[in-house]
């Protein structure tokens, strides 16, 4: 057990997991995560960074905080500070209640007065009584600040320990839905990620998109984007709210955040040589500007191993955002030819070498991201055991005091500050002056 505990209270062994953890950290802002960006911005950083994308999917760094060997590195950083924090619990008891009875540092002075005396007027300056032997007396002012380090140590352990268990049990995943279309607790999710003690997030009841609504600023930033949810329980109650950008939904634990892409879904009914017409959902996001469309890519939609290809203009006369009546452009591809493209808009069809497709309504979609976590509320309280550790370390550093029996029935005073002491260089100077004393020697 102590080769355990001098293994992880190294030094060596200290710096090495905290470089981990803090390269673990850094490579998450340099390599795209995969359940934070969209599919199209990562194969866009897949075809800009080849080498790197083949390694980080070698060894996972898609996914830095469900990695196994990130989760392992976030382990031994707890179980060090656990230690050096039972280390420095133990220590701020010992120096609080057993303390030495004498200070063999710092400011001596004399006083005429005896120690019950002296004892007596420190008190008026706040100074507690720790110990009384024979052979002197510990006084200390701000004994509190003892448990400066002890309660930084054990704030860290704290909010990472609980860290941890956030990334081991977490709950993610990611749905877009268009307006009027609902998500079933067992329908596939367009994204997911879980901890490896969690399972794959399900949703408590039905959930339903009513409405989206967007707005834009004359630069044509987003200024507002909002979303309308209802929630169909099984038992048939239906329980509407409104989601927004930094409005949160809770609903029976389940946390559903405002994402940032929207866009127009059309509803595209293909019907193909000998075979029963199909309706496909297109998700396209909303463009950047009226005269730029946006596109998306649809690999083997209709089965064949062709490529759809799909752009849209919300105005076909590229005006403004406010008039929506959008153009969506499908082009079919052969692996190595165009077979042609088509344009429609809301009831029109058309043919596209032996597909005929017919757009059937077009409606706003939404991102909804849904989280469910546990174990948040103890990060914020290792957060705040933190704060009051760094609060008591540098701005209620102890101040010690002992006193022994002196010739002549006087007392010999010595004080000393733990931390910090040339910033109370002057409350020697403040004893003496309260004691009447003289210095040592004279």
């Amino acid at each position: 057990m102590n080769r355990i505990k001098r293994f992880f209270l190294s030094r060596t062994t200290t710096i090495c997991l905290i470089v981990s953890a803090l390269s673990g950290v850094l490579l998450s802002t340099l390599i795209p995560q995969s359940f934070l960006v969209v599919s199209e911005t990562m194969l866009q950083w897949r075809t800009s960074h080849p080498i790197l994308a083949r390694l980080s999917e070698q060894l996972g760094l898609h996914d830095i905080y469900t990695n196994p060997v990130f989760l392992l590195v976030l382990t031994g950083v707890t179980v060090s500070l656990f230690l050096s924090a039972c280390n420095q619990l133990v220590t701020a008891w010992r120096r609080t209640f057993h303390p030495q009875a004498e200070t063999r540092d710092g400011d001596c002075f004399t006083a005429l007065l005896t120690a019950e005396e002296c004892w007596r007027v420190l008190a008026r300056s706040g100074y507690f009584r720790r110990r009384g032997t024979p052979a002197g007396m510990s006084l200390v002012r701000h004994p509190w600040g003892y448990w400066g380090n002890a309660l930084l140590h054990a704030g860290m352990v704290v909010t990472i320990g609980a860290s941890l268990f956030i990334a081991l049990t977490q709950q993610q995943a990611v749905v877009q839905l268009a307006e009027g279309v609902t998500q079933r607790p067992r329908d596939p999710l367009l994204l997911e990620e879980h901890g490896m003690l969690g399972k794959p997030i399900v949703l408590p009841d039905a959930l339903r998109l009513d409405q989206v609504r967007y707005g834009f600023r004359p630069d044509y930033s987003v200024r507002e984007l909002t979303s309308t949810l209802s929630f169909l329980s099984g038992s048939g109650t239906i329980d509407t709210k409104t989601l927004e950008i930094n409005r949160i939904v809770v609903h029976r634990g389940l946390r559903i955040y405002q994402g940032v892409e929207f866009g127009h879904a059309f509803f595209v009914e293909v019907t193909g040589p000998e075979k029963e017409p199909q309706v496909f959902q297109l998700q396209l996001q909303h463009p950047d500007t009226p005269e730029q469309p946006s596109y998306n890519d649809f690999p083997n939609l209709l089965g064949d191993g062709r490529l759809v290809r799909a752009k849209y203009l919300v105005d076909p006369e590229k005006t403004s955002f406010d008039h929506v009546h959008p153009l969506l452009t499908l082009r079919l591809d052969d692996p190595d030819k165009e077979v042609g493209r088509l344009p429609l808009q809301a009831g029109a069809e058309g043919t596209i070498g032996p597909y005929t497709f017919r757009l059937l309504a077009v409606a706003p979609w939404s991102r909804l991201i849904l989280v469910r976590l546990t174990g948040i509320p103890v990060v914020f309280f290792g957060f705040f055991i933190i704060c009051l550790g760094g609060t008591l370390y540098y701005f209620a550093p102890p101040h010690e005091v002992s006193l022994r029996e002196a010739a002549d029935g006087a007392t010999l005073v010595c004080w000393r500050a733990t931390r910090f002491a040339a910033f109370y260089a002057d409350e020697p100077a403040l004893l003496k002056r309260a004691l009447e004393c003289k210095s040592a020697g004279e």
